[in-house]
């Protein structure tokens, strides 16, 4: 018997702080990285499998590269996922981990990776090293 992905509270929940948080980062994370002259493009996916994704391509290269979130199936635990061609870093969290802060993070490291570019306004609102 097929167990659903996840029970629909967390389901609820995760959906609610993707919307009310993470979107708005990958949001202006795309449109730094369009006024930088690269493609980046971000979907959030409300089927089976909920999900929030970033999408930006290498400009040396045209590799896609993803940064997304959604939840571990069967846990209450959400994954954040970094794809860079063929390369996959994972980290598996508590539901809480989608916050300003660890957004803007993992937002910075990616940008960093996929495209060698520090997102400027990130480092200037938090202190001298936290990037």
């Amino acid at each position: 018997m097929n167990q659903p992905a996840t029970e629909p509270a967390f389901r609820d929940a995760l959906l609610q702080v993707l919307v009310s948080c993470a979107a708005q980062h990958f949001e202006q994370a795309a449109d730094y990285a369009h006024l930088n002259g690269l493609q980046a493009s971000t979907e959030l996916r409300n089927g089976e499998h909920l999900e929030l994704c970033l999408t930006l391509r290498r400009p040396s290269d045209n590799t896609p590269c993803c940064y997304r979130i959604r939840a571990v199936p069967d846990s209450r635990l959400v994954l954040h996922e970094k794809t860079y061609g063929a390369e996959v870093q994972r980290l598996q969290a508590a539901l809480d981990s989608i916050n300003d802060t660890l957004i803007e993070t993992e937002l910075a490291a990616f940008f960093i990776k996929a495209a060698a570019l520090p997102l400027d306004y990130v480092a200037e609102r938090h202190q001298p090293g936290f990037i």
